[in-house]
């Protein structure tokens, strides 16, 4: 992934109504930024962002309405609304959403995603393919098999680390979504930002899409009566897959563990901080006592030694503004963590900030 400070990019979600686009946002974000919940109907109509820091860059989430609706207007505004976001930020991360039903991919979302990559050819090194909310217990060849029938099917080669498979949680359990934050991170950290440009509109009919669905749905059909002459080819890429969860699942759970390490040193500095306040407020307390003394001395001194006071006074007044503005910035101050991780000498790093 890029690094570069001074670098902003944006991280596009995509999808149809009701994959979890903003679900998903609000995970990456740690906090209910978007509005999601269980509806028949596109909770999200216009395109929202919000701000994050990854890898020492500035992304803007983006929460972008469905493509497909039945009312060809409102597939005319996902369209303008998909447009805004690319225009705002080309150089992005593209994140494509699909649902399922019962682990088999939905039609209308391989339907959208055609409509939208033959628009914006999506760059391989920025996109992300998603199958969201699968239940923990599937099929041990699932996602090889996925990943061979996805590539089938949209016409383009499709590496297992360009998908992520994840599963559905209950958004209550914090473990479960720091666990669910950390495997789509994973995926997140392998991409890098790439330039999209519109090569011409998104064309999309609504009248279309059920013939459009009906296209895909053969094609997966005659994926399905060919599978037996390719299991060995399954397996393989089943092989790949797992081996890929492992690598990651071991730098998460070496990033968590420079995480937890961080955040102890935090607490030191919080310590550290509010003992060093402490200090200055007493040291703060010794110079106006100081102050009233030297007030008191004034009254019974001659006019030369008074002129020495005044001098001392007005340097006491300005030392305690001083030390009170100390303490208000050191008060106000916040730990800045920063999580890194490094892979050999000069490798990749990852990091996110607090």
């Amino acid at each position: 992934m890029a690094r570069n400070c001074n670098n902003k990019f944006g991280l596009i979600i995509l999808g149809n109504s009701g994959v979890g686009k903003s679900f998903l946002a609000n995970i990456l974000l740690g906090r209910e930024a978007f509005k999601h919940e269980f509806s028949g109907q596109s909770v999200t109509h216009r395109t929202e962002y919000q701000e994050i820091t990854i890898d020492n860059s500035d992304y803007a989430i983006f929460n972008i309405p469905g493509l497909i609706e039945a009312d060809q207007s409102r597939v005319n505004i996902n369209k303008r609304e998909i447009d805004y976001a690319f225009q705002q930020r080309p150089n992005s991360l593209i994140i494509y959403v699909f649902g399922h039903q019962f682990g088999r991919i939905r039609n209308e979302d391989v339907v959208a995603f055609n409509a939208i990559n033959e628009a914006y050819p999506l760059n391989p090194e920025s996109l992300l393919m998603v199958v969201n909310a699968l239940p923990a217990e599937r099929p041990k060849n699932y996602e090889g098999e996925v990943i061979l029938m996805v590539q089938d099917i949209i016409g383009r080669q499709v590496s297992e680390r360009r998908m992520c498979f994840l599963n559905h949680i209950n958004p209550q359990n914090i473990e479960e979504r720091v666990a669910l934050r950390n495997q789509f991170l994973g995926a997140i950290f392998e991409l890098s930002p790439r330039e999209h440009r519109k090569e011409h509109d998104i064309h999309l009919q609504a009248d279309e899409v059920a013939m459009l669905k009906q296209q895909i749905q053969n094609m997966k059909d005659a994926f399905d009566q060919n599978k037996t002459e390719f299991q060995n080819e399954i397996r393989i890429q089943q092989l790949r897959y797992d081996d890929l969860v492992i690598q990651q699942k071991m730098e998460n759970e070496r990033f968590q563990r420079i995480i937890d390490q961080q955040a102890e040193e935090a607490t030191a500095m919080r310590e550290r901080q509010t003992e060093q306040v402490r200090q200055m407020q007493e040291r703060l307390v010794r110079m106006q006592a100081d102050h009233q003394t030297m007030i008191q001395e004034m009254t019974n001194k001659n006019n030369a030694d008074t002129a020495l006071i005044r001098q001392a006074l007005e340097q006491s007044k300005q030392a305690q503004a001083q030390l009170r503005q100390q303490i208000t910035d050191l008060t106000n101050r916040s730990p800045q963590v920063v999580y890194r991780t490094a892979e050999g000498g000069g490798g990749k790093q990852k990091c996110t900030i607090l």
